[in-house]
């Protein structure tokens, strides 16, 4: 698993050069649609890699007590409900949805499916 570690920060900076583009590039009264759900999964994976890769650096600088694949799977796992609230939100905000009770309902959406992620699993 850590192997693919260098492949995440590959995807997080291309991530981070596409979003730069469609900020700078794209105009977005004239954009298409694509462009807009292009954005939002970029967001995500940036997100997603970029603080998976700092949570596992920063898990194992830390606290060194268990495998380097535990590390990199829970990192990665707290990553991912990080970076699919920002691009609930950021698809939120692309639509013009951002109020009070849609962002309270993709906060408890997120915390839903976190606990039954780790709760709801039966051994």
């Amino acid at each position: 698993m850590s192997r693919l570690l260098p492949f995440a920060f590959l995807i997080a900076v291309a991530s981070f050069f596409g979003i730069a583009w469609i900020v700078i590039e794209v105009d977005p009264r004239s954009a298409s649609w694509y462009i807009f759900v292009a954005l939002v999964i970029l967001i995500f994976a940036s997100v997603f890699c970029l603080l998976g890769l700092a949570l596992y650096f920063v898990r194992t600088r830390l606290y060194k007590r268990y495998s380097a694949n535990w590390y990199v799977k829970t990192s990665f796992k707290m990553a991912f409900f990080v970076a699919i609230f920002l691009a609930l939100a950021a698809a939120l905000a692309i639509l013009q949805l951002v109020t009070l009770f849609n962002v309270l309902l993709a906060i408890l959406a997120v915390v839903l499916f976190a606990i039954w992620s780790f709760l709801g699993k039966k051994n």
